[in-house]
């Protein structure tokens, strides 16, 4: 036959191919479900790590969440401790507290074996007994001359102890404890006469570990869990002293309800679609461990967690603590563990090799993987389009999670947390600036408190208070160096850090400010008058002033954040107090009379 040109026999894999491309098409398909299974196999493998490592991340996202809640609880009760300490220490307080009728009435009764006296402003009544119902309970002592004090105290601080009772969807027991054998408790327990919840108060850690110099720093005390017999449910309770004149006066008390309140967080925290465990373990410095099984708190080790991985995070609490997160192996069981924000606990949870291998099998046979057989090519395009998605998405995650943990979102300012950090890279910082030496480095401190913004919100509305909230954000940044850091600390709550300023330098900064805030004021209070809208303005022409606290170091105290920190509220309160719409800079500062 004569070779025509330009066309070639067919030879080689082509020849085969047109011979018998059945057996060449059943090979290639064979060959690629081979290589598929073999790349299943190992991206199953994959899958189990990358599970593990997102079970990590969730655990870090419930950390953020247990840490708010904890730290929402701190500051409450470090709040009532302060109010107590200053009603104590407050000699106008107390003179005008003795000449309350129901006080005088109350000192009279007192030497009754059990008396009572009503609350302030329809608080929880005051309940105490005399010194022969105090003979035989420790930590317990009729004190006349102060007993007076006591109970302008008690009184005063019934309402707050109430509200701070009502403050979360689960209602926690407060309690105010007085050393004279008085107290204040919310909700009430008309069933228990006063003598019987003092001798149970004698015996509780809540109030025996500030007894006996046994808290010489004064510090809040986290108790054991114990068990309250009346709900039959495991409780944690945070307490601090009181003191006066360098005494020990009594307890401020306060419940954390972990059985619901926290379980609730740990079980609303999920952001995968897959299964999560239900079992989570909260580990303090102590090496004691409370676990939350299906919303319950229990002291009780579930099955679930490995004894031996439990006794190693016991031993190691201090070192994963500094780690901050990671997670223990042993036997194909893992114990992954995320430092809770600055406090002492450490959050645990639980799995192993066959619980993260069946959850990566379950998403791989619930899709359409099986049919994607016929489209190999379709398959693998889609497999990596959806593992390209999936990582973008945990990434993404994590700086959204990052952003949210540093900063506030509706002010766009730094949070408390990222507010503390920049204040200790701020002593680093001076401190590797001065070459090692041993000089005080100077930082200055601002605390804000916009004036009556609860008035803001009863009458315009929680959306205009946001708006005021941004505005007053906004004045702060035109206001503050690049260098100098503004924060929302709370709900009408800043703060600002001034590295190198001085006390006269920072008062100078806050003055600035609350003028900035005044001008914005009058204003706004022009723009409503001009526009016709005084009556319901708009949230832009809403006017407020702020109240500022100064502190800086070395004038007031060491460069110690909590000093900083409290030195400037006591001195935000002073200007509250002193009529707002001030500046505050010296604790000896005198009330102008005529701004008051």
């Amino acid at each position: 036959m004569q070779h025509t040109p330009g066309r070639t026999r067919p030879h080689g894999f082509s020849s085969m191919v047109m011979k018998r491309p059945h057996l060449v098409v059943t090979v290639c398909f064979l060959a690629a479900m081979a290589l598929v299974s073999g790349l299943g196999l190992r991206q199953l493998y994959q899958m189990t790590r990358n599970d593990l490592h997102s079970r990590q991340r969730d655990l870090e996202v419930r950390a953020v969440g247990v840490d708010a809640l904890i730290s929402a609880e701190r500051r409450r009760l470090l709040f009532l401790r302060d109010y107590a300490e200053h009603v104590l220490a407050s000699p106008s307080q107390q003179r005008a507290g003795l000449q309350d009728p129901v006080v005088q009435a109350a000192l009279r009764d007192s030497d009754k074996l059990t008396w009572e006296a009503p609350g302030a402003m329809d608080g929880p009544l005051v309940l105490g007994t005399n010194a022969q119902g105090l003979a035989g309970i420790e930590g317990f002592h009729r004190d006349a001359a102060t007993l007076p004090a006591d109970i302008v105290l008690a009184r005063s601080i019934s309402p707050l102890v109430a509200i701070s009772q009502q403050a979360d969807a689960v209602q926690s027991a407060v309690a105010y404890i007085s050393a004279n054998g008085l107290y204040v408790l919310s909700p009430e327990r008309p069933d228990a006469p006063a003598r019987d919840l003092l001798r149970r108060f004698s015996t509780m850690p809540y109030y025996r570990l500030h007894l006996f110099g046994q808290n010489p720093r004064r510090d809040i005390v986290w108790t054991p869990i114990y068990t309250e017999t009346k709900k039959s449910e495991a409780i944690a309770t945070l307490s601090a002293p009181v003191y006066a004149n360098g005494r020990f006066r009594g307890a401020v008390v306060m419940d954390v309800a972990p059985s619901r309140l926290l379980a609730l967080q740990l079980a609303s925290a999920n952001l995968t679609e897959d299964e999560e465990p239900a079992e989570f373990g909260l580990l303090n410095k102590n090496g004691d461990l409370v676990y939350f099984v299906d919303g319950k708190i229990t002291a009780q080790r579930p099955a679930s967690f490995d004894p031996d991985l439990l006794d190693m995070a016991r031993a190691q609490a201090a070192a994963w603590m500094q780690r901050g997160q990671g997670y223990a192996q042993r036997g194909g069981r893992y114990l992954l563990f995320q430092h809770v924000g600055d406090s002492h606990w450490i959050l645990l949870t639980n799995t192993d090799d066959s619980e993260l291998t069946l959850a990566a099998a379950r998403r791989v046979f619930s899709s359409p993987l099986i049919v994607a057989w016929l489209a190999i090519a379709v398959l693998l395009v889609g497999t990596l389009f959806i593992v390209k998605n999936i990582f973008g998405q945990y990434v993404d995650a994590s700086s959204r999670l990052e952003t949210l943990a540093r900063s506030d979102p509706l002010t766009g300012l730094a949070n408390r947390r990222r507010f503390l950090e920049v204040f200790n890279e701020t002593l680093e910082r001076a401190a590797r600036e001065g070459g090692g030496e041993a000089a005080a480095p100077v930082v200055a401190m601002l605390m804000l408190d916009i004036d009556f913004f609860k008035r803001v919100n009863d009458r315009f509305g929680h959306a205009a208070g946001d708006r005021v909230l941004v505005i007053f954000a906004d004045i702060l940044r035109k206001n503050l160096r690049s260098a100098e850091m503004p924060a929302r600390v709370g709900g009408e709550e800043f703060a600002a850090l001034l590295p190198g300023a001085d006390l006269a330098t920072a008062a100078a900064v806050a003055e600035r400010i609350r003028r900035a805030v005044e001008a914005h004021a009058a204003d706004s209070a022009h723009a409503a008058s001009a526009t016709g809208e005084a009556q319901n303005p708009d949230a832009d022409a809403i006017a407020f002033t702020v109240s500022i606290g100064v502190a800086a170091s070395p004038a007031d105290c060491p460069a110690h954040y909590e000093a900083l920190m409290s030195v400037a509220d006591r001195r935000l309160y002073a200007a509250k107090e002193s009529g707002r719409n001030r500046v505050v800079a010296e604790d000896s500062r005198s009330i102008d009379p005529a701004r008051a």
